[in-house]
């Protein structure tokens, strides 16, 4: 894959409990999917904790044998539920030896950590050789992403700290479940992205998230499950996750590149790009995926539609939406952003599968039991 490029597919919290249960059936079949369209096309696979509901031998045991079963690369952390039954001692033993660790792919240092780390058992917070460990890993390697169970501000006694080394090496990208709903927040200088649960769900049917950074560039989008292709625009940002406006990939202007992501067509008769409602060009296939050089100074500054659309041979289309911000200046005015990561949260987006309701049991959602979505 080309430098500068990553991308791995995202399955919300498990839950799991028994094999028959629909929520372990769920994950068998978006496994089924991720191994037919995304397999060599993306590089890993990431799982956010509370992956056995109870933490059970028999759950691990479960939850292991359905990713032995998959075609990529999976890192799995811990969450609360993962330590129910006073330890992880059985996490280490069927998932991830190592409770937080760091992996390198391409230039990119990947930070994987275990938020179950405090004095408490019951608490979310690291202890003080992972804190250590962080800080040093972070001030080591520029290109760091963070992969944790929950937001860092929710960690018992290092949440302020970990917030204040996320800024100070500012970390692009961290990528979290728990909040059993999709979110996405930008304080400026860091996009937080959560992926909803996949065993405990109360808003739609299941699905998986795919992340991609470009350049620099984030984009994130929801995958529900169903028919492909799959479509996500990869650069330049969208308006909503600019987070480095001197980039002319995010504040754009000048001469750019439109690149795109599309998984599962493999017969593909034509990918086309669409700015507000000029005429769709054809995208070519490079090193990035697809691409189109589009020159932004045809529009005015300000924001605009951007369309890639997808079509298979036997006509099956697919297409992904971002407003990018034109300035040919540069001059980007963000707006005032909070001190409390989940409080910058953007809002709904439906078309990238975050709906806005925040249902779920950390939330407004209920506490169960959870409806049943019918298996497309």
């Amino acid at each position: 894959m080309t430098k500068g490029f990553i991308s791995w597919v995202h399955f919300g919290d498990l839950h799991i409990r028994n094999a028959e249960d629909e929520n372990c059936q769920d994950f068998l079949d978006l496994i089924a999917q991720a191994n037919q369209h995304l397999a060599g096309a993306v590089d890993f696979a990431f799982l956010p904790g509370d992956n056995a509901d109870d933490g059970t031998e028999a759950q691990y045991q479960i939850v292991k044998r359905a990713l032995d079963g998959l075609a990529l690369p999976a890192h799995v952390i811990a969450g609360d539920h993962d330590k129910k039954q006073g330890s992880l001692d059985l996490f280490q033993r069927y998932l991830a030896p190592e409770l937080y660790r760091g992996v390198t792919l391409r230039e990119f240092r990947l930070l994987f950590l275990n938020a179950m780390d405090g004095r408490s058992e019951k608490d979310f917070d690291f202890g003080g050789k992972q804190m250590e460990w962080l800080a040093g890993q972070l001030k080591e390697n520029p290109r760091a992403l963070v992969f944790t169970h929950l937001y860092p501000s929710e960690l018992k006694t290092q949440g302020k700290r970990f917030s204040r080394l996320i800024r100070e090496f500012e970390v692009p990208l961290v990528e979290m479940g728990h909040t059993h709903y999709n979110e996405l927040a930008n304080d400026g200088r860091t996009i937080y992205a959560a992926t909803r649960s996949t065993g405990q769900i109360e808003e739609g049917p299941p699905g998986f998230s795919i992340t991609t950074i470009d350049d620099g560039v984030v984009s994130w989008k929801f995958k529900e499950r169903g028919p492909w292709p799959f479509v996500m625009i990869t650069s330049p940002a969208d308006e909503r996750l600019i987070t480095r406006p001197e980039s002319a990939a995010q504040v754009v202007r000048g001469q750019v590149s439109v690149r795109a992501q599309v998984w599962g067509g493999s017969s593909l008769r034509s990918v086309v790009c669409r700015v507000d409602q000029a005429a769709a060009q054809a995208m070519q296939f490079g090193g990035h995926g697809w691409e189109l050089s589009w020159d932004s100074r045809c529009v005015r500054d300000g924001a605009h539609s951007v369309v890639v659309t997808a079509e298979t041979s036997r006509g099956q289309q697919a297409s992904d939406e971002i407003l990018i911000c034109v300035s040919q200046t540069g001059r980007h005015d963000s707006p005032a952003k909070r001190e409390i990561d989940y409080e910058n949260a953007i809002g709904a987006w439906e078309s990238k599968g975050i709906l806005g309701t925040e249902l779920g049991p950390n939330e407004k959602g209920t506490k169960g039991p959870w409806p049943s979505w019918r298996r497309k």
